[in-house]
């Protein structure tokens, strides 16, 4: 606004002649004088109301900037809406960061994958604080429950890369057996001194829609006749696929290949293996060559491994159309590696094909548990919970601890397992040179309508044993003993999954260990469902105070004494979420959605 004009005023003075003059002519001064004049009210007010609102235009734009800021932070910690998938093709194409560049810190990165795109929900966050937020009306995706819950899929194994890759198949369409056979795959690759082909597994599998259970135990029941382990995996994997998959048979071996033949990066998990095991791995050609640098130093955490044999009898399983096991090509190139070109008895147990079996069932007014029979420690597991719970009813002086001790002493007794300590006191006969395979890596698969797949795998002992075929590039294991009795485990797994509840809901348990996985596994049955405490306290926690004095060879042999440590895993499904739960020690990499 320009300032008011200034007004100007003028006086006009005039002199008067005296008298006896002569008359002049008029004379004029003039004067002109300027005075400020001050704004009037008018001005006043139009100034303060500009003021006002340039004020209130600067406080508007704060809050803008405030609410958009706000909106950033907070978008940016939610899942996004289209997560990116991993996708690779069979012929090796892949994100470029595998062929190239300084390595990265995890497998899944390499294959395309820079964060955990899952949703879960923390374990810090209280109940208190998600009610609270369903009344603020957030969606589903911000609340939040204890543990690692998820609201579609969730797949865990012992590899982060693995479970990430399972994750994805069951994103795009697969059935949890799908996903399940995936991270099989992966481990057998990224994960040498757990899982491999020469190897062997049980495994059990639940589908909601139809109640159906089934089991799968790839294990040969006879003695190897050679040094070596009969090669198992490769086999039970392809029968469920037949049985039980949606997905293409080689899109399931694809990112396998890949890791295989572009490399991965050593974890964590398997450089403590090679380092407990160095001499094993030292006077291994196959293993030295894999996992040691020119001068034998092993290969630490972050370097790359190139595997390219066994990348192309992965590539060349996957681009089979027909059964891969029988392969004539495969089977002489392995027997001729070993030196048995004429061992037909291995020959023949190479070819067989494991079969589909009916859980080992056990039904109780509470519950149903559904495990595996032999040649695994499935019955160790259903008697010593059957007998608990019918104990259960009958008043007893002993705590619930003692009758889970002595009932599962009992029923190991009874299914041919002991301490050796003690093996004259329940036969005459010694226990045999050899000890049950312990587990070497689980598999855990479930989705949210109730479909759930565990599977336990192992190479009997730390990579097996030792020898990697130079055609193949397979490892195989030292599982080479067979069961001279049935009654007796051969391998300690009892993959099971269980139905309670008024709601019908599903769990999914396995352990490692060995002799302490079916004792292990009856204390969180009996916790969560007898008991009736929550998961979180059922896996982590212990029925049984051992003492710290005394010698009870038991102790041991249950996992209760001693200085590793004997995780659990378990996965519940439960009002149409997905729970994931593990007991303290190294394993376990929950990925979901």
């Amino acid at each position: 606004m320009a300032p008011p004009r200034p007004e100007i005023r003028y006086q006009k003075v005039q002199n008067t002649p005296g008298e006896g003059e002569k008359e002049e002519e008029e004379q004029e001064e003039v004067t002109i004088y300027l005075y400020s004049q001050p704004s009037s009210p008018i001005l006043r007010e139009r100034y303060r109301e500009s003021c006002f609102r340039i004020f209130s235009s600067l406080l508007l734009l704060g809050v803008a900037v405030g609410f958009v800021l706000y909106d950033v932070e907070f978008r940016n910690t939610e899942t996004p809406a289209n997560p990116p998938k991993f996708s690779v093709q069979l012929n090796g194409s892949s994100d470029s960061s595998i062929s190239g560049g300084p390595p990265s810190l995890t497998n899944h990165e390499e294959l395309g994958e820079s964060h955990h795109h899952h949703h879960h929900h923390d374990s810090q966050t209280s109940d208190q604080e998600e009610d609270e937020g369903e009344e603020h009306g957030n969606s589903s995706s911000g609340h939040h429950h204890f543990g690692d819950t998820f609201h579609q899929v969730a797949a865990i194994t012992d590899s982060e890369t693995c479970s990430m890759l399972a994750r994805d198949i069951l994103q795009s369409g697969g059935s949890v057996v799908d996903a399940g056979i995936s991270a099989v795959l992966c481990l057998v690759v990224v994960h040498p001194h757990t899982s491999g082909f020469g190897g062997v597994f049980s495994s059990i599998y639940f589908n909601k829609a139809s109640q159906n259970t089934s089991v799968l135990n790839a294990i040969p029941r006879e003695t190897s006749s050679v040094p070596y382990g009969v090669p198992r995996v490769l086999q039970g994997l392809w029968v469920l696929h037949q049985k039980y998959g949606m997905k293409p048979w080689a899109q399931l071996v694809s990112s396998a290949v890949i890791l295989a033949e572009k490399g991965f990066l050593v974890d964590s998990s398997l450089h403590a293996a090679l380092v407990a095991n160095h001499e094993k791995v030292l006077s291994s050609e196959g293993l030295r060559s894999l996992f040691c640098d020119p001068q034998h130093n092993l290969k630490d955490v972050g370097e790359r491994v190139e595997n390219p044999t066994l990348g192309k009898l992965l590539d060349q399983i996957g681009r089979s159309v027909s059964d891969p096991v029988l392969s004539d090509d495969l089977t002489h190139s392995l027997m001729s590696d070993i030196g048995v070109t004429e061992d037909e008895k291995f020959r023949a147990s190479i070819s067989r094909h494991p079969t589909i079996e009916d859980p080992l069932t056990l039904h109780l007014d509470a519950l149903t548990l559904f495990t595996s029979g032999g040649p695994t420690a499935g019955k160790i597991l259903s008697n010593s919970v059957q007998k608990i719970y019918e104990e259960e009813h009958k008043q007893s002086t002993e705590s619930v601890s003692e009758r889970l001790l002595n009932f599962s002493k009992m029923m190991y007794a009874q299914g041919g397992a002991w301490p050796r300590d003690l093996s004259s006191q329940f036969s005459p006969l010694q226990l045999p040179a050899w000890s049950p395979a312990p587990v070497g890596s689980n598999i855990m698969i479930a989705d949210a309508s109730g479909d759930i797949f565990v599977l336990s795998l192992t190479l009997n002992s730390t990579f097996g044993s030792g020898f990697v075929s130079s055609s193949t590039g397979i490892l195989l294991s030292d599982f080479v003993q067979g069961s001279s009795q049935s009654s007796r485990p051969l391998y300690w797994a009892c993959p099971s999954v269980l139905i309670y509840g008024a709601d019908n809901d599903v769990m999914g348990l396995s352990a490692y260990g060995g002799s302490s996985v079916p004792f292990s596994l009856a204390q969180v049955i009996v916790r969560h469902l007898l008991l009736e405490k929550d998961l979180m306290e059922s896996v982590t926690g212990s029925l049984v105070e051992v003492q710290l004095e005394g010698s009870d060879p038991w102790m041991e042999y249950f996992g209760l004494q001693g200085n590793s440590t004997e995780p659990v895993v378990a996965v519940e499904v439960q009002a149409e979420h997905v729970h994931v739960m593990k007991s303290h020690g190294p394993c376990c990499y929950p990925a979901g959605l």
